[in-house]
């Protein structure tokens, strides 16, 4: 969406317990394993992989017991669509999110993340990977902020445009799609040739497309150029079946962020989180301020034609990836993504189905291969939360226990 963001807000740094420097098993717990969930299993990690999971594991001497009864035990959360800067990615942490999918951020800021990330010195911090810089015109979408960005204003000169962003360090390419007249705006915007051939050079350079996109031509034209798949849903207009089947037959799949859908929509979706006490503990002054800041732009449409997009794209076979859009007016890293959830359960999606979209069908269409499972020789990126969220999926919220990469993160209440 044609959006303004604040800056993130400042946190406590989380504390590592010495448990995740060495093997330690959930014992007993209810396991998801980005899919389905299985009853009484326990998850051995071991020099932060997930070295067995099966029931009444034999782990031998020295390794740490942790009794989950009654609890879940699901992959670490991915949030497909954020923007980031500050100490963003510790408030995501904090809420169980241990990656996220950015969308847009300064390659400065993407450097200094992924560096630390090497260094081993990021423990505090969901893990990130970005699109750096966007793909957008002179005037387009992503330059009203007051930012120097580059842009691009020739087809023939996407795959050096393609290849500056790439030597930036973005990992994948963000292609912006957008004139703003649906949200009471105006942005110069792609033509169908631009988009075509920057689709195209990132395709060529191994790296996927995704576009961002407000309405549903838009989605049309994107999936018509070959993008892997779209940032946002459409909601100005109820899904038509050959958009659907478009998606679907070039294998292509929906970032959701129904959460600042709903917040163009008159209503912040933070709102109802902030009354939720499982989340509103560790949540800071600022982010309780941005969580019920209002959007000051409306857009056409309504959240019903989003819901239908998200279950008929579902239903059809189109992967469906939750994403936030944090920390636009109305959401905050992580936290939102609890608010996303039940959101696409509004929608129409089992809460399985739900937990799927925030776990493995982001790891496997950006190609995360070691992470978004519960599985043998996968990253332990793990959430414990009690309940069953598979049942109701709000009892994300009531954490138990998070670990990234095997170290677990010691949750503080917010200053």
């Amino acid at each position: 969406m044609a959006i303004s963001w604040i800056a993130a807000v400042s946190l406590t740094a989380a504390v590592l317990t010495p448990e995740g420097q060495g093997s330690f098993v959930v014992r007993h717990a209810r396991v998801f394993d980005g899919r389905t969930a299985t009853e009484d299993r326990d998850v051995w990690v071991e020099g932060g992989r997930i070295r067995a999971v099966g029931k009444d594991l034999k782990t031998g001497p020295g390794v740490t017991e942790i009794d989950a009864r009654g609890d879940t035990l699901l992959p670490g959360l991915i949030d497909a669509h954020t923007h980031d800067w500050g100490e963003s990615t510790k408030q995501a942490l904090r809420f169980g999110v241990t990656t996220e999918l950015n969308q847009a951020a300064p390659p400065s800021f993407l450097a200094e993340r992924k560096r630390a990330e090497a260094e081993g010195k990021a423990g505090d911090s969901a893990a990130l990977f970005s699109a750096g810089n966007v793909v957008t015109p002179t005037k387009g979408h992503g330059t009203e902020y007051g930012l120097t960005v580059p842009t691009l204003d020739r087809a023939e000169d996407a795959p050096a445009f393609v290849d500056a962003r790439l030597a930036e360090g973005s990992d994948y390419v963000k292609i912006i799609l957008e004139d703003g007249r649906g949200c009471g705006q105006e942005f110069a915007t792609l033509s169908d040739a631009m988009l075509t051939a920057t689709v195209a050079a990132a395709h060529g350079r191994g790296k996927l497309a995704v576009v961002h996109v407000s309405t549903q031509e838009d989605a049309r034209r994107a999936i018509a150029a070959g993008a892997d798949g779209i940032a946002h849903v459409f909601a100005d207009a109820a899904p038509r079946a050959e958009v659907v089947a478009s998606l679907l037959q070039h294998k292509a799949f929906a970032i959701t962020t129904l959460s600042v859908i709903q917040s163009t929509f008159g209503t912040p979706s933070g709102t109802a989180l902030l009354a939720d006490p499982r989340l509103a503990l560790f949540l800071s002054a600022d982010a309780r301020t941005q969580m019920g800041k209002p959007m000051r732009m409306r857009c056409a449409g309504s959240m019903a034609n989003a819901f239908a997009a998200v279950k008929q794209l579902h239903d059809a076979g189109v992967p469906i990836l939750a994403g936030t859009d944090a920390p636009a007016p109305g959401s905050s890293n992580g936290a939102s993504l609890h608010g996303e959830l039940e959101l696409l359960v509004q929608a129409g999606l089992s809460p399985a189905e739900a937990l799927a979209a925030a776990t493995s069908a982001p790891a496997a269409a950006f190609h995360l291969q070691d992470r978004g499972r519960i599985a043998p020789g996968l990253r332990a990126d793990l959430l414990l939360v009690h309940g069953d969220p598979t049942r109701d999926v709000t009892a994300t919220r009531d954490i138990v226990g998070i670990w990234k990469a095997g170290e677990r993160v010691e949750r503080q209440p917010a200053r």
